[in-house]
């Protein structure tokens, strides 16, 4: 079977068994899948990849998609007020990195657009945003932001135009060919333009502490591909692009699902209740989150951030 286990990321076989796992968060399946290690990439892959199986395995209460509810929507709760803060805090960071102050922005896998009316709110008059996803309700949420919103793979998505910065959130381990779609992110740049990146790092604490019990960061069976903190500029320069900044950070999210996850009694296809809308999964999430930013310094966290130009405008 080992050889029959191909990386998404190089087409080499993954030759080690790193886990199996099942959909508690959503619920939306009974069968297993397998994530195998690849030695050349540092990063896991799905077995089998369900590609096939879009609608099911992201249901309409995926959490970010339009019409989605629970604690992650709750605007005043103090934990989503905090980190509302801190991620404009990082959307003012990146913006500090394009080299225009009315940036065109594409947001791939936006859902209902938040983040990309955030930083066009953070830079002013003169930015636009596109938001690029497959969820058609969220794209009309998108539109109603005032935003271009295009229903679509990013795959399958042919624009006739480049923008300055392009946002990746929590999307490159949901696609079957990461180098491919980082290599179309890096093609679509304006000069000076940056790609953003954002995705988990299965290099972590809480990845081995919960590994053989559906460690959240592997968010069966939505995250095809997970690269470690090392492999990930590896990917990202296989696709013509080279890294401006790059850091781990806190990945509370992941540390709450996968408790939360343990405790609860599986019914896989029962699609349930999703785990992010679970009372306990925010106060879980904000404990994890502070106990991520204190001991970060010296050990490995489960989300990566990284900011990346195109190899050739670089050169």
């Amino acid at each position: 079977m080992t050889s029959a286990v191909r990386c998404l990321a190089c087409g080499e076989a993954a030759g080690e068994l790193w886990a199996s796992a099942v959909d508690v968060e959503y619920e939306t399946t009974a069968d297993r899948f397998e994530y195998w290690l690849c030695g050349r990439c540092d990063c896991l892959v799905i077995d089998p990849v369900p590609s096939d199986r879009l609608d099911e395995i992201y249901p309409p209460s995926y959490y970010s998609f339009a019409g989605a509810s629970g604690p992650l929507d709750a605007g005043r709760n103090p934990v989503t007020r905090v980190k509302g803060m801190l991620d404009r805090i990082n959307l003012r960071r990146a913006l500090r990195e394009v080299d225009t102050d009315r940036p065109a922005i594409l947001d791939v896998g936006g859902g209902t657009g938040a983040i990309c009316a955030s930083l066009i709110e953070a830079t002013g008059p003169g930015a636009t945003g596109t938001v690029v996803d497959f969820d058609p309700g969220s794209a009309a949420v998108a539109e109603g932001r005032g935003l271009e919103a295009v229903t679509a793979r990013f795959e399958d998505y042919e624009p006739e135009r480049q923008f300055d910065l392009v946002l990746m959130l929590n999307l490159i381990e949901h696609v079957e060919d990461p180098i491919g779609v980082m290599r179309k992110a890096a093609g679509l740049l304006a000069p000076g333009g940056i790609v953003w990146i954002q995705t988990p790092n299965f290099r972590a604490l809480d990845a081995r502490v919960f590994r053989d019990r559906n460690w959240a960061g592997l968010h069966c069976p939505r995250h095809w591909v997970i690269f470690s903190a090392d492999g990930l500029p590896r990917a990202l320069g296989r696709a013509g692009l080279e890294v401006v900044r790059l850091r781990r950070t806190q990945g509370g999210a992941f540390w709450a699902a996968s408790i939360l996850g343990s405790l609860r009694r599986r019914r896989p296809g029962a699609n349930g209740r999703p785990l992010v809308n679970d009372p306990l999964f925010l106060p879980l999430a904000a404990g994890a989150a502070a106990f991520d930013i204190c001991t970060g310094p010296l050990r490995q966290t489960s989300q990566v951030v990284c900011l990346a130009r195109s190899a050739a405008a670089a050169n």
